[in-house]
């Protein structure tokens, strides 16, 4: 058999130019070497004895790296060609089905290596998906992600099926959830739910949505405690104490008394709902 010729340079072609009449053109070409011969990879993706159709199939660098990608025929075949010589890996997947295990290959010029891959079905994959943010409305009326929110996935009044709590930017998932319909709730200190949710998954699918809490007036509020001691370090008991605010107005800073309150046989003190702001603390005792 006649041996298989291989280019030695590459085409190479000129820029478009036009004769007139008794014009005689000259067009120098200058070659480049024809690069080194790239291999082939090609196979057959199954579930461990059917094909699989429309199976990504992709080829990793050795670091790693995404290189190529192909998709596999209706008999579950597949081909990846031009890739230079090198150390690869491969793996295929498809919607329904784990990520088949890597399959590493050694490729020299102008090799051609079948790499057969199996992928196994998993049935939870079939499941659907609910992502989402939570939001929540201070005192002020500014909205930002809440984080550390509890988010309760129910399918009834008392059926809880699964719970999670919002990340740093407010977002939560759940996911391997069977067809039906939901109830979300959200709850979180110093707020309350602007209203619960109901979502429906149906055939698998994912469904995207956004919640709102709003900061509970009552509840959305810090505490002010201390101990008030004499010069002698000792416990001052049915000592008076106040709470000032400090506000600003066109006459600069005023502290202005929001709250009394005095101290119990252990000289502790505790003022509660102390909404934001800031604020200063006076004591004193009369004979």
């Amino acid at each position: 058999m006649a041996d298989i010729k291989q280019d030695l340079l590459s085409l190479q072609y000129s820029d478009n130019f036009a004769i007139q009449g008794l014009q005689e053109a000259n067009i120098d070409l200058e070659l480049p070497p024809a690069s080194a011969s790239a291999a082939t990879v090609y196979g057959v993706v199954t579930d461990g004895t059917a094909p699989i159709a429309d199976a990504t199939v992709k080829l990793f660098d050795n670091n790693g790296l995404p290189y190529k990608h192909t998709l596999t025929d209706a008999a579950g075949a597949y081909s990846i060609t031009g890739i230079p010589a090198g150390t690869y890996s491969l793996s295929a997947v498809k919607e329904g089905y784990l990520l088949s295990d890597a399959a590493g290959v050694t490729l020299s010029d102008s090799a051609t290596v079948q790499m057969n891959l199996a992928c196994t079905a998993d049935a939870t994959l079939s499941l659907g998906a609910i992502a989402g943010t939570l939001t929540a409305k201070d005192l002020s009326g500014v909205s930002v992600p809440l984080a550390g929110a509890k988010i309760t996935l129910q399918t009834g009044p008392d059926t809880v099926v699964a719970t999670t709590y919002t990340a740093a930017d407010g977002e939560f998932a759940f996911y391997d959830v069977a067809d039906g319909v939901y109830t979300l709730m959200a709850s979180a200190e110093g707020y309350r739910a602007v209203s619960t949710m109901t979502v429906t998954v149906t055939g698998g699918s994912i469904e995207n949505l956004t919640m709102a809490m709003t900061a509970d007036a009552r509840t959305y509020s810090g505490t002010v405690s201390g101990m008030i001691r004499n010069g002698t370090g000792q416990a001052v008991a049915g000592c008076f104490v106040g709470l000032y605010q400090v506000v600003t107005d066109l006459s600069g800073k005023k502290e202005l008394l929001v709250a009394t309150t005095k101290t119990n046989e252990a000289g502790k003190y505790l003022f509660g709902g102390v909404v934001e702001g800031e604020y200063v603390v006076k004591a004193k005792l009369d004979r």
